[in-house]
């Protein structure tokens, strides 16, 4: 009788296969997703925060069930904020989750998706907030040009007006988010410095690498780089890694993984919230 209904008014036809079921819908299996940063202020306000650097298909039905979860536990709908360095995946970003059917139903979730482009990563770079300077170096992980170049620089300067217990912590954030070709780059100008003029940026920029004096391998390098950055940030935010936390991020050569817990870390309150529940054994 439906699919009478349906195709008279519509010019639709529903599937034949379709028969009568059970009307209550039970969840089976716990749903547990796994974001980049969830943000809760009491029990009715919310926001999730999620880093992407490529386009990623599964977004269409995570996003859309983790604003779903939030929304049936706290009665109130809150923001799905998307930050992205790359303009096609802001695009990408702000229609992917959105799917419709034959018939017309449709389900959309619709992000604010933040794009950190070249006006905005200047923008970034605030004398009276150096702590976004970390995001702006973030933002250059795909490019390589002298213009790159000078933002990460000038991150770095402005890094120096934290206190001194968060400003090598960021330091060493900045460097572990930057692309290996950006900075070869930088190796190359801090080796170099007579063949291009060294900015005060600059100056502090090389005398960091060369503190630093990283030799590892480029995929080990990377990651290690990665794990010393989120241990010196997680202390220096007064949390303490324990043994297990320590051997957990040691472990973790994910690129991806350890850039979502830097960004976690930098707003966590606990080990837990900064690098998640750990899985347990057979799940």
């Amino acid at each position: 009788m439906l699919g009478a209904l349906v195709s008279k008014l519509t010019g639709v036809q529903l599937p034949r296969s379709l028969k009568p079921t059970d009307a209550t819908l039970r969840f089976v299996k716990p749903a547990e997703l796994r974001l980049d940063l969830v943000l809760q202020g009491g029990r009715r306000r919310w926001v999730l925060v999620e880093l992407q650097r490529s386009v990623d298909p599964a977004k269409r039905r995570r996003w859309p069930l983790a604003a779903s979860l939030l929304f049936g536990q706290t009665g109130a709908l809150g923001d799905v904020v998307v930050i992205t360095a790359r303009r096609a995946v802001a695009r990408w970003a702000e229609r992917v989750a959105c799917v419709r059917t034959r018939l017309g139903t449709v389900l959309q979730l619709k992000p604010v998706v933040l794009h950190l482009g070249a006006a905005e990563s200047e923008a970034l770079l605030d004398d009276r907030h150096p702590e976004l300077a970390l995001f702006a170096a973030w933002a250059m992980q795909h490019r390589h040009g002298p213009g790159a170049r000078a933002v990460v620089e000038r991150a770095f300067e402005l890094t120096e007006r934290l206190p001194r217990a968060l400003r090598r912590a960021q330091q060493r954030a900045i460097l572990s988010v930057l692309s290996e070709r950006m900075l070869e780059l930088l190796r190359e100008a801090s080796m170099n410095p007579d063949k291009i003029p060294e900015t005060p940026a600059a100056r502090k920029l090389r005398l960091f690498l060369e503190a630093q004096g990283r030799k590892k391998g480029r995929a080990e390098g990377e990651a290690r780089g990665r794990q010393d950055a989120l241990l010196t940030l997680l202390r220096a935010r007064g949390l303490s890694p324990s043994q297990d936390d320590e051997a957990r991020i040691r472990a973790c050569a994910d690129a991806a993984k350890l850039d979502r817990w830097i960004a976690r870390a930098a707003t966590a309150t606990t080990i837990r919230e900064a690098l998640g529940a750990t899985r347990r054994a057979g799940a």
